[in-house]
């Protein structure tokens, strides 16, 4: 077995208010998008229960809070990881093939 080297990375700790920022920002990106689609609806000729249209935004609302906090805390996350099986060295990794 091989010796694996634990390091916690002590440069850069968890920050939470990262966190709560890109969860206001997934939150504010929610609002936006439920926002369009309010007056999206409201154009059309479907006619939509009120208490389903208010679930429908406090779902598409609480979609965008919840996408902006994992995205963070697992971008956080990764940077923090020691492992060396988890950062592949692939030259190739994230650029265009030509």
């Amino acid at each position: 077995m091989q010796d694996s080297n634990i390091e916690v990375n002590t440069r850069k700790p968890f920050s939470g208010m990262r966190v709560l920022v890109a969860l206001a920002i997934g939150l504010t990106l929610g609002c936006a998008l439920a926002y369009f689609f309010k007056v999206l609806i409201d154009n059309s000729p479907a006619e939509v229960d009120l208490r389903r249209m208010r679930l429908f935004y406090l779902m598409v609302i609480s979609s965008g809070g919840l996408a902006g906090f994992a995205i963070e805390t697992m971008r956080q996350l990764q940077e923090e990881a020691t492992d060396p099986m988890y950062r592949p060295k692939n030259p190739y990794r994230g650029r265009r093939r030509l």
